[in-house]
């Protein structure tokens, strides 16, 4: 063979060759971008479907229509009152839900009953306010396992590991027993600090958020103080009355009187004035410095009114607190917020005083919260 027939040979395998090279690489390159866009057309098609599953789920989720039990200790409170209409207002426009009020009496044996109504009638939430939780737990957990999303107001329910809605009380409570003993011994120096407080005392609550941290203040001011009354009146206006009647026939050198909640000071009060105590000039207490909790319109007037005793408070916040009580009703009910849990969600009283609180600012922080209309006009609440 000549050496031209061989090169020519050479030259035609070699050109077979590669064209068998790149049909390969053709062949391979299309296998692999079709692999490549059927992954990417199933994952596309997983994440279409997750989104889609995701807002189904969402959409599968509405409080419209359901029905909440919503506890007040009682209803003769101005706060509670306030706190409700929020309750009841917030709830059917935010979340379209049909809260019902359900009225303890400041009496542990209605509270109880309470209970027993929303088990036997059935709700789809509950924001349970009971001053004896261990005695109702037992129905408490029944309503839970009966699907309706359950928090406790204030105190707890027993030792059941439940959502809780909390009231922080202690700082404003410890300001306003230093305001009073510090503002008692710049008037009247020469005349011992004696204080009594009306309220709650066997609850471990209010002892540890309302006259323990209220006694804790006076003594840090002044450590001879002396009590002259720990006077328990859970059942109300009428009790407080009493009670307030007798501190002073027995011990009428008393010039600090916590009343530890707006019902009780309507009992105090009349009391005072009965005896032709509780006034004051030009914001100076002339017998005793009044101090109360809660802040509703009454109570603020008195409070910046410079002819009477009443001279500090503390001001719950319902409409902050009915907000955080649905809320997290919602959440629960949600699967936000674990229902076995111990989670604490809190809000802080406001401290109000006479001499140290601008009125301007008490009439915005009582016209936001108590959805009030007050003005300040010559210095007077109008």
């Amino acid at each position: 063979m000549s050496k031209v027939k061989i090169v020519l040979s050479i030259m035609v395998i070699i050109s077979v060759i590669a064209v068998m090279s790149i049909a390969g690489c053709k062949t391979e390159t299309a296998e692999t971008a079709a692999e490549t866009t059927a992954a990417a057309e199933t994952t596309a098609a997983a994440e279409t479907t997750a989104a889609a599953e995701t807002t189904a789920a969402a959409e599968e989720f509405s409080t419209e229509g359901m029905k909440c039990a919503y506890f007040a200790s009682t209803m003769e409170n101005n706060y509670h009152q306030a706190d409700t209409s929020w309750a009841v207002k917030y709830g059917k426009e935010q979340y379209g839900i049909d809260v019902q009020i359900f009225d303890g009496k400041s009496d542990n044996n209605v509270m109880a009953e309470n209970v027993d109504q929303v088990l036997a009638i059935g709700f789809d939430l509950l924001s349970v306010f009971v001053w004896e939780g261990e005695t109702v737990k037992g129905t408490v957990k029944e309503i839970i396992d009966g699907g309706c999303a359950t928090a406790a107001f204030y105190q707890g329910v027993g030792d059941l590991q439940i959502p809780y809605n909390a009231i922080s009380e202690k700082e404003a409570a410890f300001k306003m027993g230093v305001t009073a003993a510090t503002k008692w011994k710049e008037f009247y120096p020469d005349k011992p600090i004696s204080y009594a407080c009306i309220g709650w005392m066997e609850n471990p609550v209010t002892t540890a958020e309302r006259h323990g941290p209220f006694v804790e203040g006076i003594l840090s001011v002044d450590s001879t103080a002396t009590e002259v009354g720990m006077l328990d009146a859970a059942e109300g206006t009428e009790k407080a009355y009493a009670i307030a009647q007798d501190l002073l026939q027995a011990h009428p050198e008393v010039n600090i009187i916590y009343a530890e909640a707006n019902n009780l000071l309507m009992g105090v009060i009349p009391a005072l004035e009965e005896a032709g105590r509780g006034k004051a000039v030009d914001g100076k207490p002339l017998t005793e410095i009044v101090v109360s909790r809660d802040a509703p319109e009454g109570e603020i007037r008195d409070v910046y009114d410079p002819t009477k005793s009443l001279k500090l408070t503390m001001g719950l916040t319902p409409k902050e607190n009915a907000m955080a009580r649905m809320d997290t009703l919602v959440g629960i009910k949600k699967g936000d917020i674990p229902q076995w849990e111990l989670k604490q969600v809190t809000t802080f009283d406001y401290y109000i005083s006479y001499w140290d609180v601008p009125i301007e600012d008490a009439v915005a922080w009582f016209n936001e919260q108590y959805a009030g209309a007050l003005e300040v006009q010559d210095g007077m609440i109008k």
